[in-house]
């Protein structure tokens, strides 16, 4: 098949369709008056969520092109929510409209691509160290609360539940969440081990929403060696294929021989695993791994000699309730708590009373005395029904990243306000610009700024000209509109409020992205070839 080509007008036309599609989608969630999107999955419950990154990674598209733009604009959300947990929906608003007003401007004749793109990252990095100069910092339990109410849609219950748990563990600590097996939601503390690493390969996803691996009463085995080959561990994959019990490896290094049997196993269906690479180097890795074999219940192997693996049962090898991998982090939680974890924190804690000792040592026996008495606060999610238990997983696993974002870099007036108010400065500011071009890039990010605002008050059913022409006349850096009481309120007092830090990655992706969409001007569709079928190493009778 003779590959397919599109230039310049015609594909930037497809790749416009494409980009609608997809944000007219995840905009529809957007606001607390914002739609629930039902999403079908091949032999699961049907899906109900507000989360933007969920929605975006769901639509397909017929058109090649068209997907092909939708896929593009998908970056904005799934970096956004990557790096600060929520605000993908206004990341995509953000792009889309960047992305469609700079294009007009371009049709104008007023310069290139590359001029406008230019003078879009300066002005965009303008408007984030404005809004980091207006962020204001969590200084109490109150204010995490209120971060947590409204990045979970506005509900009280949830927020109160995440500022609990973070109050146990602290800012810093960890928090995750599961599904309850009752129908009730509560908060609960366990032992904990977090590391950061995440999984060597994204073939061991097993949730592709969240693109994490997630394992169930798991056995681990840490080797600090690099894994050659399976054979070094086949006794070890026997034993976990015959328990019927996941598989968790961290090595120092891995062969790519190794990889894709590894790979090769999970596709065949024959086992669920997970493998990461061992956190530090050296002398500092040694320690932690051992650390680490303390919580889990095991020990570290040196060198995976046939005799000594051989000779392993179940019972040497660690454990733990759950393990969750993301592509940089490793939690395991509810490890089995020993009194040498016990005496080894203890220890940790007075080495740290000396003050004498360098900062560098100080933050890696800090990290140590994290893996030797970690706690993790698990907020259990029930529901009624499964539709009603994942749409209530997504929203309080948005409501904690965002929280900690929030913790993290301050926050500002929420509910499109803080991005709208940066537009207006902007459009003032353009007034002093030199060249037509500045002005006019002004203007495109000024009216994008303030899209957020104006998709929440149409998702509302809000006059929008009416209630933005009063906000404009308001020169109150926290005055906005609540849409919930449907009246004028200074947003911070009424507890609207957004993370900054999730703001700023937000606008700073959709920039990059609409930037990436605006530099196409040939479209090449070859053939559907996804590459070679992956080489199978087989190891026994029924394993690969």
């Amino acid at each position: 098949m003779a590959d397919l080509i599109y230039f310049d007008e015609e594909a930037q036309l497809l790749l416009k369709a494409g980009v609608e599609k997809l944000c007219n989608a995840v905009s529809s969630t957007m606001g607390p008056r914002g739609k629930l999107v039902l999403i079908e999955k091949n032999n699961e419950p049907p899906h109900l969520t507000k989360d933007g990154a969920t929605v975006a990674k769901h639509v397909n598209l017929t058109d090649r092109v068209e997907s092909l733009g939708a896929r593009l604009l998908r970056q904005a959300s799934e970096n956004t929510a990557t790096t600060a947990g929520d605000g993908s929906t206004t990341s995509t608003v953000l792009a889309k409209e960047i992305y469609f007003k700079s294009s007009q401007a371009l049709q104008t004749g007023i310069g290139s691509p590359s001029e406008l793109t230019q003078i879009l990252n300066s002005k965009s990095d303008e408007l984030i160290s404005y809004l980091e100069e207006k962020s204001k910092t969590v200084s109490s339990n109150d204010e995490i609360k209120q971060v947590a109410t409204i990045s979970a849609n506005g509900d009280d219950y949830i927020g109160e539940l995440i500022a609990n748990a973070m109050s146990e563990v602290g800012s810093s600590g960890l928090v995750t969440v599961e599904k309850s097996k009752t129908t009730s939601t509560d908060l609960k503390l366990v032992r904990g081990v977090k590391i950061d690493r995440g999984y060597i390969s994204p073939y061991f996803v097993t949730d592709t929403a969240k693109s994490k691996c997630m394992l169930e009463d798991p056995l681990v085995l840490i080797a600090s060696c690099k894994l050659n080959s399976l054979t070094q561990i086949l006794p070890v994959l026997e034993k976990a294929h015959q328990s019927s019990k996941p598989l968790f490896i961290i090595a120092n290094d891995y062969e790519q021989e190794a990889i894709q049997a590894l790979i090769a196993n999970v596709s065949k269906g024959l086992l669920q695993l997970c493998a990461v690479r061992s956190p530090f180097y050296g002398e500092k890795r040694t320690q932690i791994l051992s650390d680490l074999a303390t919580s889990l219940g095991t020990k570290v192997f040196y060198d995976l000699e046939e005799s000594e693996v051989n000779n392993l049962g179940l019972s040497d090898l660690g454990s733990c309730k759950k393990i969750e991998t993301d592509h940089n982090s490793t939690l395991f939680v509810e490890c089995s708590s020993t009194n040498d974890s016990k005496e080894i924190a203890d220890d940790l804690e007075s080495q740290l009373q000396n003050k004498n000792i360098s900062k560098e040592d100080e933050a890696f026996l800090k990290q140590r005395l994290i893996i030797n008495k970690g706690v993790v606060a698990v907020l259990s999610i029930g529901a009624h029904t499964e539709s009603e238990l994942l749409e209530l997983v997504d929203r309080i696993d948005d409501a904690l990243h965002a929280t900690k974002a929030a913790i993290e870099s301050g926050f500002l007036p929420g509910g499109g306000i803080a991005l709208a108010k940066a537009g207006l400065k902007l459009e003032k500011d353009a007034k002093d610009c030199e060249s037509l071009l500045e002005k006019t890039v002004c203007k495109v990010l000024s009216d994008a700024c303030m899209s957020p605002l104006k998709k929440i008050l149409q998702n509302a059913d809000k006059s929008v000209d009416y209630i933005f022409e009063m906000i404009k006349a308001n020169p109150d850096w926290n005055w906005g509109y609540d849409v919930r009481s449907e009246d004028y309120v200074d947003m911070i007092e009424a507890g609207i409020i957004d993370p900054q830090k999730v703001t700023a990655t937000a606008l700073k992706n959709a920039v990059s992205v609409a930037n990436s969409l605006l530099n196409v001007g040939c479209v090449i569709l070859g053939e559907n070839n996804y590459g070679n079928e992956m080489q199978l190493v087989q190891l026994s009778d029924d394993m690969y």
